[in-house]
């Protein structure tokens, strides 16, 4: 199953899929079963996870998606390695993994950094 996993991150990584495709395509193979969908859905409640990052050259990325598909975001973190040199990706994830942990009394900021050069990188539940 983890390797199944990794093979939809790298699509995914590589934008050869969405994350919600990537999604999609692990409940249609079984890779997430139903108690384990049913309880990240319990959890998440209708709660949706906010990424907004800002670049000092105008780049903008916005992402919302599902509280469940948190830990999909969290592993695709690496892609934008490149992209935002100056951004502590890891600490990011770090951020992402106690959030997960409670997010059932979670809502509001749980990251919002400003780096040197202008980029900013805000991440939210509501």
């Amino acid at each position: 199953m983890r390797e199944e996993l990794l093979k939809l991150f790298k699509l995914v990584k590589e934008g050869k899929i969405s994350p919600e495709e990537a999604l999609e395509i692990a409940e249609t193979v079984g890779i997430f079963s139903p108690s384990q969908q049913h309880a990240r859905e319990k959890t998440s409640g209708k709660k949706m996870l906010y990424i907004q990052i800002r670049s000092a050259q105008g780049e903008k990325v916005d992402v919302k998606i599902p509280v469940s598909m948190a830990q999909l975001l969290k592993l695709s973190l690496p892609a934008l390695k490149e992209k935002l040199p100056n951004v502590d990706l890891q600490m990011i994830a770090h951020q992402i993994d106690q959030v997960l942990s409670s997010l059932e009394e979670l809502e509001g900021d749980i990251v919002n950094i400003s780096s040197n050069d202008g980029t900013t990188v805000r991440i939210f539940v509501s």
